[in-house]
């Protein structure tokens, strides 16, 4: 934050003194050449004193462009910056109109200047001063990517271009050859349309936020050099002074997990980082249905879970079973789903993934999906001390069940639907995962049989 406040000062300290600059020259100019009544030296001080109003206009544009994003301009205020550009590129226009209007009214009524070397010496000094700024201003511009900057070194090289067309003409009036001035006008003239044209355009572009040139191939080339991206199936891109914006949209395999696709958006935006001095780029991932051939190396676990994650309305498939029968495979699971769907909703839903994963697996016979709603939050008492007659019997049935398990902590929490018990038992830590999980459904069994009040039981194992 401290550089890029800096690089602004930097910014603004350059057209402040792109002004001060502008409007000595203009001050020159215009004596000499209304002392010497050329044409050449006063188009050059119509030009440069509309330099020095775009160099004004340019150190309002950067003041105002430096401010940070607030909530009504999200995207920060660097237009002003394009919009002071193709301001100023209008006035080089204006000052190029006239100065052809006058020359060729000069030639037609033969009104032509004394020779003077005061004009000449002025040229010189004007051409000196112009290269050094337009050299400082160019630098900062590219520094910092301004383009008001880059468009006020614009005016001042087009000064130093036209000066030394001024110049040249000039020389011929001193020489004997009066024409000489207005041709240099012309000239001026020319010069100014010429090199402003290009920048007008890009300024336009700009404010109409067209996308800058190959930024979608950028783009392209860098999602598919990472690994995990299938396709990149929509770039946006705009400037606003001397940031760029980016919004990005890609597909990844289906499998990616939500922390690999957030490692994947960092990957995109770190590469897109050179794109320009100051680059935003927001990434939006979005999953790609797998071909036949990925499912076939995938277990019938990953593929049912695969399945549920493509349907909204299912939060979780979990407890899944696989059954090798005879004639086949049998597959159970449960499905957490949004509560608030009506039985038919969700058997829909179920039936969907039923037959999409009989269809991409042809030796599963049968499915059978339990259907149950995904956990909400509701209010709940703890009614542990009056519950002391269930809390022992639970103990006795954790005992009975699994005589080397110790429980020690049994919390009885009343719910609006019944009874939840949250149970700390210790037991061998070297015992298998799966015989763990047979304990648990063992304990839950009993207990849910001897009291019927009881609706849900979490048993937290701790290995010893």
């Amino acid at each position: 934050m401290k550089s890029e406040q800096s690089g602004r000062e930097k910014v603004k300290r350059a057209a402040m003194l792109s002004v001060i600059a502008a409007l000595i020259l203009t001050l020159l100019k215009l004596v000499v050449g209304l002392w010497t009544n050329s044409l050449g030296v006063l188009s050059e001080a119509l030009h440069s004193g509309l330099d020095m109003v775009a160099a004004g206009i340019t150190l309002i544009a950067v003041q105002r462009a430096s401010k940070q994003p607030d909530s009504d301009h999200p995207y920060g205020h660097g237009k002003i910056e394009n919009f002071a550009a193709l301001a100023e590129t209008i006035l080089l226009w204006i000052t190029a109109g006239w100065i052809l209007y006058e020359a060729f009214r000069r030639i037609a009524g033969e009104e032509f200047a004394a020779p003077n070397i005061w004009g000449i010496a002025v040229m010189l000094v004007s051409i000196l001063i112009d290269y050094e700024r337009s050299r400082m201003l160019y630098k900062t511009a590219e520094e910092f990517g301004s383009q008001a900057l880059e468009a006020d070194a614009l005016h001042f090289r087009t000064d130093m271009l036209s000066s030394i067309v001024v110049l040249i003409g000039l020389i011929f009036v001193y020489l004997g050859f009066p024409i000489g001035d207005s041709l240099a006008a012309i000239g001026v003239a020319l010069v100014i349309f010429y090199v402003s044209y290009n920048l007008g355009k890009r300024s336009f572009d700009f404010l109409i936020d067209r996308a800058p040139d190959g930024i979608r191939e950028k783009v392209q080339e860098v999602c598919n050099q990472i690994p995990g991206i299938v396709s990149c199936p929509r770039v946006r891109a705009r400037t606003s002074g001397p940031n760029l914006f980016v919004d990005i949209v890609v597909m990844v395999d289906e499998t990616v997990t939500t922390s690999e696709a957030h490692h994947i958006s960092e990957m995109i935006e770190s590469s897109l980082n050179n794109l320009a001095s100051n680059v935003d780029v927001v990434v939006h991932i979005e999953p790609a249905e797998m071909d036949s051939e990925q499912y076939i190396k995938m277990s019938l676990y990953e593929q049912l879970r695969v399945l549920g994650r493509r349907e909204k309305d299912i939060h979780n498939v979990h407890n899944i079973r696989v059954f090798s029968m005879k004639d086949g495979i049998e597959l159970a699971a449960d499905l957490e789903m949004t509560p608030d769907l009506t039985l038919q909703e969700a058997h829909n839903i179920s039936d969907r993934v039923e037959k999409e994963i009989k269809k991409l697996v042809p030796k599963v016979k049968s499915v059978t999906l339990h259907l149950e709603t995904s956990l909400v939050e509701g209010t709940a008492s703890d009614i542990t001390e009056e519950s002391q007659e269930l809390v022992q019997g639970v103990y006795r049935i954790v005992a009975d069940v699994t005589p080397g398990m110790n429980c020690s902590s049994v919390v009885v929490k009343k719910e609006k639907d019944g009874l939840s018990l949250l149970l700390e038992c210790g037991v061998d830590g070297a015992i298998p995962l799966g015989t763990s999980h047979d304990i648990s459904n063992s304990i839950e069994k009993r207990i849910k049989e001897s009291f019927p009040d009881v609706s849900y039981v979490f048993i937290h194992l701790e290995p010893l």
